[in-house]
């Protein structure tokens, strides 16, 4: 363990406090000196008391942010800091409300609890991210940075150099790359870890043999430095262990949207999806309004599609002329489903199962300017609130397109597919199918509501940006 990792991580204890007792003062004197005068003070706490009930408030935070693992020794990703803060956080106030509320305290100040929770997310990622910077900053002049050795083919050793060279924060460099573990490569490795040289080793090929990685951990461990292993199949987030007749069994999870994380994912979607169909209940109203004197047919069209629980009707404001749209209830005489099929052979700009016709002359005036924006897609808020899609998720998927899937996209079904997800945030129409299905099945087993989140706000954003098609 190198030093500086140890130093780093000591220092976030006494930098969190700082950090939680500022937001404390600064929340004591935005009630009692800045709003006194907007909201005059009826139970006023002297600032003595205040002070030394916010350090210890303080120490029990920090209590609540080791339980989350944020004093765990080594690298994280900022957006998991940030969750894990957040949680911390939320689950530390409301523990100090509860308390308040048993002793029965005479504490009236709302303004003050909910001032303390948000500043105190707001100044620890402050100071952690201060303490990133200069971390970055010593890594930049080589100080604390982590010489390392990759075990494995050369293609993926230079995959890991690449990511290594583009994220400095990591605070890695390689020291050396061997394309096996052979007894060449062992004397290099142990004459570079005694010259220390080289003070870590990972394993960045997934399909090595289990007794050449048991070599290599007999090795690190005689030579003590840490090993670590790239799995490429099996995401170790996937993974719980469980005992059964005192055996540990491997329990590999299709996603966290399992449990806890689907109760909280469903009603995230029901309160959401209720506010946008209020709040966007006009516009819905006009469109339908222009689709029906457009054009002849219903105003919505129930697109099939394969989802989670099998086939489902997809509800999209109808953008094609009624003759011209597909499925069950609209072409009972097979001439749309051939058209599609002529348009899909010469005209899409997509390969492999999935198409995007270029130039559709099915669409109406209407739908030309729908399916551009997107705005086609509104109605599919119904889906959501009746549970049959998600805001957020991989695209639904229609029958024709699923008949052409490998065994290996039929983890796309694992979810509910949704309105927006990160391969629509990318770039959807330009990427392969094989580009859009990795991104998909990265956000099954990395799902977060923080991720959630994050591709929400980005989505009118990439659709403003889209590259217009028509």
């Amino acid at each position: 363990m190198k030093r500086s990792d140890l130093t780093f991580t000591a220092i976030l204890i006494p930098l969190d406090f700082l950090m939680l007792m500022v937001a404390g003062m600064v929340a004591y004197f935005l009630r009692f000196t800045a709003l006194a005068s907007v909201r005059p003070v009826i139970f006023e706490i002297p600032f003595t008391k205040f002070f030394v009930w916010s350090a210890f408030v303080a120490l029990f935070f920090i209590v609540i942010l080791a339980l989350s693992g944020l004093y765990s020794i080594g690298f994280t990703r900022i957006q998991n800091e940030v969750q894990r803060i957040f949680t911390a956080c939320s689950t530390a106030i409301m523990l100090v409300v509860v308390f308040i509320f048993f002793r029965q305290e005479l504490f009236t100040s709302r303004f003050i609890i909910i001032a303390i929770w948000l500043l105190s997310i707001v100044s620890l990622v402050i100071g952690r991210g201060l303490l990133r910077y200069i971390r970055a900053l010593l890594f930049k002049y080589g100080i604390g940075i982590h010489p390392v050795a990759l075990i494995g083919p050369a293609e993926r050793c230079t995959m890991f150099a690449n990511d290594f060279a583009a994220h400095p924060g990591y605070g890695y460099r390689i020291a050396g790359t061997f394309d096996s573990f052979s007894d060449q490569a062992k004397a290099r490795l142990a004459e570079d870890i005694k010259k220390k040289n080289i003070d870590e080793i990972i394993v960045v090929d997934p399909s090595l043999p289990r007794s050449i990685l048991e070599n290599i951990a007999a090795f690190a461990l005689y030579l003590h430095v840490p090993l670590r292993y790239a799995a490429d199949v099996v995401s170790a987030k996937r993974l719980a262990m469980t005992m059964l007749a005192g055996i540990p069994l491997i329990e590999i999870k299709r996603t966290k949207l399992e449990g806890w994380g689907r109760i909280s994912k469903r009603l995230f979607d029901i309160i959401i999806s209720l506010f946008l169909i209020i709040l966007l209940f006009p516009v819905i109203l006009l469109i339908a309004l222009l689709v029906a004197i457009d054009s002849r047919g219903p105003v919505i069209y129930k697109n099939i599609r394969v989802g989670q629980r099998g086939l489902f009707a997809v509800y999209k404001f109808r953008y094609m002329h009624i003759n011209y749209c597909t499925g069950p209830g609209y072409d009972s005489t097979g001439a749309a489903e051939k058209l599609q099929q002529e348009l899909v052979k010469n005209q899409s700009v997509r390969k492999g199962p999935v198409f995007k016709v270029l130039n559709d002359p099915r669409r109406t005036r209407v739908g030309r300017f729908l399916e551009k924006t997107s705005l086609d897609e509104l109605p599919q808020l119904f889906n959501v609130l009746l549970g049959t899609m998600s805001l957020v998720g991989p695209r639904p998927h229609m029958p024709q397109e699923v008949a052409g899937y490998d065994i290996k996209h039929h983890g796309l079904f694992s979810v509910k597919p949704g309105i927006t997800g990160l391969a629509q945030i990318s770039g959807r129409s330009d990427l392969n199918f094989d580009d859009e299905a990795r991104l998909d099945l990265f956000y099954i087993e990395n799902w977060s509501p923080y991720v959630d989140l994050i591709i929400l706000l980005k989505t009118p954003f990439a659709v403003l940006m889209r590259k217009s098609r028509v």
